[in-house]
């Protein structure tokens, strides 16, 4: 199984908006790899084992999956794959597409702390794969518009996925729109990991007591706030073991965690190895 490492550069080329799509038929297992920007894929015909660090599932037609940047993802005993895939900087989601958050299938699939999914019926496929199909087409298009084009289309994708899912991974979750304090405070810690947050200090950019933002933040997204910061924390710190050669030391202080013994620790705990680890399997300098 060869490994294919993309990077940033590589798919949206220097200076141009972050977002792109593409068809790819996989007649072969994929192996595991990361990425520096966030995937998200929708089976549009036959079968595949999808494995992550949370486990593996078969996944199959109308299945949507994602990873965010620095998680990694693989693909095996495929079967006539067929899928769409979407490419996305993960900073849109706190610019451009924040809107995302007051939609509850699109705050799970992106934003959550597990491995979510969600099912299309055959008639959001065929309308997602149209829109899909659309926007790959738009690098075509002059720049001045190209960006405008692909918000749009992006936009009605997401609409099929926020309205034509049938299917939850973790049925029963929440179904409103998130909260404005929650917004706020995972907004906060997104734009800035590495800030010495506490929940105090959240509490008071959301406008709320610290124990009602904790409640409501971990009823929304099944975990807590520095639960959830954490997490964060180690996807940019994997995106930078990938993408750099900086030291473990320098990489845990650029992501919130000055003391490196603590960062190793933490990227562990999420991961399941160590940064060196980590660097030595992914990196995309790395021999195949």
């Amino acid at each position: 199984m060869a490994i294919t490492r993309m990077r940033r550069a590589e798919v949206f080329g220097d200076d141009a908006y972050p977002l792109y799509s593409d068809r790819r038929l996989l007649e072969a297992p994929v192996a595991a790899h990361a990425h520096d920007f966030c995937e998200i894929a929708l089976i549009v015909s036959g079968r595949a084992v999808y494995r992550t660090r949370h486990g593996s599932r078969e996944v199959a037609v109308g299945d949507v999956v994602a990873v965010r940047s620095g998680s990694w993802h693989e693909y095996r005993s495929v079967v006539d794959f067929d899928v769409l895939n979407i490419y996305l900087g993960q900073e849109l989601f706190a610019a451009d597409l924040a809107w995302v958050l007051d939609y509850p299938p699109l705050t799970n699939l992106i934003f959550g702390s597990g491995d979510l999914r969600l099912r299309l019926t055959s008639a959001a496929i065929d309308r997602a794969g149209g829109w899909l199909e659309q926007l790959s087409a738009c690098n075509e298009h002059p720049e001045t518009v190209q960006s405008l084009q692909q918000r749009s289309l992006l936009g009605c994708v997401f609409a099929e996925f926020a309205g034509g899912a049938t299917e939850l991974l973790h049925p029963g979750g929440p179904t409103a729109p998130m909260s404005s304090a929650t917004r706020a405070a995972l907004l906060a810690m997104a734009n800035d990991p590495a800030r010495s947050w506490t929940a105090a200090d959240l509490a008071a950019i959301a406008g709320v007591s610290p124990s009602h933002l904790q409640h409501q933040f971990t009823d929304r997204l099944g975990v807590s706030l520095l639960g959830w910061l954490n997490h964060y924390r180690a996807e940019q710190m994997a995106v930078r073991l990938a993408a750099t050669g900086q030291s473990v030391a320098r990489i845990g202080s650029e992501v919130g965690w000055t003391d490196p013994n603590y960062a190793a620790r933490r990227f562990r705990s999420t991961y399941g190895m160590s940064p060196s680890e980590y660097r030595q399997r992914f990196a995309f300098t790395a021999d195949p």
